[in-house]
Order: structure tokens, then C-alpha cells, then sequence
């Protein structure tokens, strides 16, 4: 199966048992061990979890998600499933009313069934969750990301490793070099033209953007440190924001912070 296929299976099945209300369905996808952050709110081990997804349902009695799923490996042998999408309930009943929403997933494999160890989910609520102290670095981490991003995004190229992976859109990445080519104006046509080759891919069309940055949270999973965020951006000068959601797992190394992984998608 590839990571496609299994994003798009494991995310069409969660959200069936979530908006079904079938918590023993639910249950058999989390263990004791599994953290997850939903609008905010922290919890850890099954019964907590579960009793998180009532108290949801009972917020929201009628629900149906719609959603796009991205999965990467991370270093830890996991997989990073990031689903983005609409969410419809009794008051948001229309499409053009729905809910957008952003979820990170890691998914572990063990006896030969997945497992979800880590989860976040993002819809309505904004704000800040940060669990501990330690997870701080990780805080510190998005606020320099976007300030780079956001005043000379060609500066980025440092944060990243020849063996980060990177879903920007549809595009599949690897490397700081084809990232950062993937991130600049009018450089997939310059490498192009100059090695004479093909790019399975295009640079981005905006010399500069903005984000606003209206979630954010952080857990420890898939090896290292997973962030999740969401918000507004706007390229080259637009009033117009559209919404994003983007998450990356980072791990330590000799040099300092590293993004290991990274998904990205404007939602609609």
C-alpha cells in the first residue's frame, strides 16, 4: 500500500467512526500511550481519548468531514498523515458554511495493525497548546520559521537537511536543495534551463507572502518534535488571506533544530 492509499483509507475510516459516534470502532485505533490534542484540549491513554471524542459529539451532535490526506515516512519508521478538509454540523449545515479544518496524525504499526500514537485536530478553536515547558523550543521554532518565511523566505534553506521530505500541495520534495527550489520563484525553470533536465514539479508563483498564524500545537512523537499550525497567508501584497494548515516534525542534531518532515496545504 502506499503512503497515499493509506492516508486517504486511514483518514475516510476515522472520520466515518468519529461522525458515526462509534467509539468502539474508535477505540481500537488509539492505545495507552496515545496523545491527542483536540481544539486544545490534551489527553493521553484510551478512556480519556474516547471520552474527549463524546464530549465533541455531544458539542457538535451531527458531523460529516470531508478531507484530503498528505503522508510522509518520518524518521522514526512511523507515518505522518496530515488530513485537511470541511467540516459540516448542525451549524455549519451548508458547504459553503463548513468548517475548515486541519489534522495531524502519526501512525505506528504493530502485529500488523496501525495504531495512532499521536493526534491533532484543528477546527473552530484557535490559540496556543503548549503541553510542557520543554516542548517551548518548539514554539520558539514557528515564530523564527514564519519570520524568516515571511521577510526573505530564500534564507529558509537552512533549516532543512539533504534527507528531509517535504508535501507542499501535490508536489512531493526531498532535500534543502529541491525544497528551497520549490519554495523560490522562477528557480525550477533556471535549474531546468541550466542542467537540462525535468522537474517533476514547479516553483511557487509569489515572490513574497504573509501568514497569520492562529494555531498552534506541539507534540513529542514520530522521533522527535510534531507541530502543527494554521492560519491565514497572503502572497505578494493580497488583502485576501487564504486559510493553510501545515505541520513538521523536527529533531535535534549537532547543528541545532532540524525539520525532518513538512506537509503543507492551503484549505478550501
Amino acid at each position: 500500500m502506499s503512503g497515499g492509499d493509506l492516508g486517504n483509507q486511514f483518514g475516510g475510516h476515522f472520520f466515518n467512526l468519529l461522525d458515526a459516534k462509534n467509539y468502539q470502532g474508535l477505540s481500537q485505533l488509539f492505545r495507552q500511550n496515545s496523545i491527542v490534542s483536540f481544539e486544545g484540549n490534551n489527553v493521553q491513554g484510551m478512556q480519556k481519548i474516547i471520552g474527549l471524542f463524546q464530549a465533541f459529539n455531544k458539542k457538535y451532535p451531527k458531523t460529516k468531514h470531508q478531507c484530503t490526506a498528505d503522508t510522509l515516512p518520518t524518521p522514526d519508521g512511523s507515518n505522518l498523515v496530515f488530513l485537511t478538509g470541511k467540516r459540516l454540523d448542525h451549524q455549519h449545515s451548508r458547504i459553503d458554511t463548513a468548517v475548515l479544518i486541519s489534522a495531524t496524525v502519526v501512525l505506528k504499526k504493530t502485529d500488523g495493525k496501525f495504531w495512532i500514537s499521536n493526534l491533532i485536530y484543528r477546527g473552530e478553536a484557535s490559540g496556543q497548546n503548549i503541553p510542557s515547558n520543554d516542548m517551548k523550543v518548539g514554539a520558539q521554532f514557528v515564530g523564527q520559521f514564519y519570520k524568516i518565511y515571511d521577510s526573505d523566505h530564500k534564507k529558509l534553506g537552512g533549516i532543512y537537511t539533504p534527507k528531509t521530505v517535504m508535501k507542499y500541495e501535490t508536489d512531493k520534495l526531498q532535500g534543502a536543495q529541491m525544497i528551497m527550489c520549490k519554495l523560490t520563484k522562477g528557480a525550477s525553470d533556471h535549474i531546468e534551463t541550466q542542467k537540462r533536465t525535468k522537474l517533476g514539479f514547479r516553483s511557487v508563483t509569489f515572490n513574497s507572502v504573509k501568514h497569520e498564524v492562529k494555531t498552534l500545537d506541539i507534540h513529542p512523537g514520530a522521533g522527535g518534535l510534531l507541530i502543527q499550525t494554521s492560519g491565514f497567508l497572503a502572497a505578494d501584497g493580497s488583502t485576501q488571506g487564504v486559510k493553510f494548515g501545515e505541520c513538521f516534525v523536527l529533531m535535534k542534531g549537532q547543528s541545532g533544530w532540524k525539520v525532518l518532515c513538512q506537509v503543507f496545504r492551503q484549505i478550501y
